[in-house]
């Protein structure tokens, strides 16, 4: 997918990852809407942002996405602004074993909110235009870890429920592709400032962390590979220090009633 003029939505946009991303996004070519709960750190990177790529070009609101309300009118703004969305990026998350229901809140139950607000908006079968949806998951939703069983299991929820949306039977006419980034431990603050009270074990895996984090820009060249593919769907990206890899999973998928007919998805690597 060619990137130049594209409109694409991202939630926590205004610092780590997300920034990082939004950043790519623009230097590509593409429009971009970014939230953010933060609403001071937001506005810096907005100034920041339409200093170097123009006001027209990248627009930001204050929200928290676990605000369903506050999340649905943001998205409306957007589509208000850019006259569509093309693409949309869950990329807000948290790593806090110790604030788990709030973990939960923002890195799953966000997730598929976000995920159906795009749906609707995109589905062609209801006069949308399609469009990309890539959900941020980790290398903790393939793995099981055991210093962060609630974090393993809210990011296996994300690339589960999102390799199934791209399952769906009349994928064709729906128009959407769904894309998984599944990045391990980058140098950004949800893992520089880890300690005790955030994943269990600290002490015992603090090295290996340290180890294995890698720079932010190896997991952002990983997402402009993914959103740029020319066929997404499906694709499950893992990003590590010392390469990316697409994960392949194992899929029971019953056929529906009817002429059988391959409903598979494709992708292009």
């Amino acid at each position: 997918m060619e990137l130049s003029g594209k409109v694409v939505f991202i939630t926590g946009g205004a610092q780590g990852l997300g920034k990082a991303y939004t950043e790519a996004l623009l230097e590509k070519g593409a429009q971009v809407f970014f939230g953010d709960v933060n609403a001071v750190m937001g506005a810096e990177t907005l100034k920041e942002l339409q200093e170097k790529y123009g006001a027209k070009n990248v627009r930001f609101a204050a929200f928290d996405v676990t605000n369903h309300q506050q999340f649905q009118d943001a998205f409306t703004q957007a589509v208000s602004e850019f006259g569509h969305i093309d693409i949309m990026v869950n990329n807000a998350g948290i790593m806090n074993e110790g604030s788990w229901q709030l973990m939960i809140n923002i890195n799953v139950t966000s997730v598929v909110f976000g995920t159906q607000l795009a749906i609707e908006h995109m589905r062609k079968d209801q006069g949308g235009r399609g469009g990309r949806i890539i959900n941020i998951s980790s290398i903790a939703g393939l793995k099981d870890l055991p210093t962060l069983p609630v974090y393993c299991a809210t990011k296996h929820a994300v690339r589960s429920y999102t390799s199934s949306l791209a399952l769906q039977y009349d994928l064709a006419a729906l128009g959407v592709e769904f894309g998984i980034l599944c990045p391990e431990a980058a140098a950004t603050d949800l893992i520089l400032k880890l300690d005790s009270d955030k994943i269990h074990f600290f002490d015992k895996v603090k090295e290996t962390i340290e180890e294995n984090t890698m720079p932010v820009s190896t997991v952002v060249d990983a997402f402009l590979e993914l959103v740029q593919l020319e066929k997404m769907n499906n694709a499950i990206l893992l990003v590590q220090k010392d390469g990316k890899t697409y994960q392949k999973m194992e899929y029971h998928q019953v056929s529906p009633p009817g002429p059988s007919k391959d409903n598979s998805p494709t992708q292009s690597h």
